[in-house]
């Protein structure tokens, strides 16, 4: 399989001066948000001339959608050339323009649509997907290839129509639904694509389990879990620590401060602190949850690394079982 991009979902809403620590951290590839600007302008303001990497442009509209409010399609595409043209000033770094996707429903009425697939909400979700296409035609009129999204829920024929126009798909699971149901879609949609000999560019959109993120030939993903597990209070720690990591083993999620523990997340050890130790790390410094990013950037980028050295052996082939 060709190799993966993880993309780390920027951390600052305002400011802009946050990103030099993660150009320092080694991360070359950053989504940022519309609706956050400063993300994308406090990247570019500490870029250096030679540095590669890509850089994703997302709408925001999830977020926006939460608060009960609107994205101005208008808007955003003046962003997006705005956001292209500061970008190509750099030679080694490209850029790419997520879509102005659509959420179907409003906030407090439509969090499980996919677990109650009943008529009124299938209609919902199409309608979504109709408005998601029509920006999608209106970005390319308006001379912007955009990265389109197809989220679970809706009907292959979206797919089908998407990937006539653009070369590089979204996938996008629910977040409503289990880990196991999340992956038997994404299986689907790999399945479907090779069965009619699609040839795009896939990211998985908050995608970061180890074993889904190997077993698909994704072209990229991203994901806000090495920040917003760090704000719990939480580390990605691999099994044998930084000096000696066996990636091949799933990742401990360990809390390191007195915050409440979460179901699935580990408690410390004399083990793990002596572990930690070894590679320049202590209880007390893990308190502070800007060292915490560090410790879980590092987790990630060594997981991409790892990643692209067993994908070099792999091939995609479709599957009796789902294997999760």
């Amino acid at each position: 399989m060709k190799p993966i991009k993880l993309y780390f979902a920027a951390a600052w809403a305002g400011g802009g001066k946050g990103e030099v620590n993660l150009i320092e951290a080694g991360i070359k590839n950053i989504l940022v948000s519309y609706v956050y600007p400063t993300q994308l302008t406090g990247w570019c303001d500490n870029l250096t001339k030679e540095q590669e990497g890509d850089v994703m442009v997302d709408s925001g509209a999830f977020s926006v959608w939460n608060k009960g409010t609107t994205i101005d399609l208008t808007a955003y595409i003046a962003y997006a050339r705005s956001a292209i043209e500061r970008v190509s000033k750099f030679p080694n770094q490209r850029i790419h323009i997520v879509n102005l996707d659509v959420i179907p429903g409003i906030v407090g009425q439509t969090h499980s649509l996919n677990k109650n697939r009943k008529s009124e909400n299938l209609d919902l979700i199409d309608a979504a997907a109709q408005q998601g296409f029509k920006n999608m035609q209106i970005m390319l009129k308006n001379g912007i290839k955009p990265i389109h999204v197809f989220h679970q829920g809706e009907s292959l024929k979206w797919l089908d129509r998407m990937v006539q126009h653009t070369d590089y798909i979204g996938i996008s699971p629910a977040n409503d639904l289990d880990t196991r149901t999340r992956n038997a879609w994404i299986e689907s949609v790999f399945l479907y694509l090779d069965k009619h000999q699609i040839n795009v560019d896939t990211h998985g959109f908050a995608v970061t389990n180890r074993k889904t993120l190997l077993r698909f030939p994704w072209t990229s993903c991203d994901a806000a879990s090495w920040r917003l597990s760090a704000g719990m209070g939480n580390i990605y720690y691999p099994a044998g620590g930084f000096s000696n990591p066996d990636y091949s083993i799933p990742v401990g999620v360990y809390n390191v401060s007195a915050k409440k523990v979460a179901k699935g997340i580990k408690h410390i050890t004399p083990y793990f602190l002596k572990q930690i130790e070894a590679d320049g790390l202590t209880y007390e410094l893990l308190q502070d949850w800007k060292e915490r990013t560090k410790v879980n950037i590092r987790y990630f980028l060594g997981l991409e690394k790892w990643l692209n050295e067993q994908k070099a052996k792999m091939e995609f082939h479709q599957r009796n079982t789902l294997g999760f």
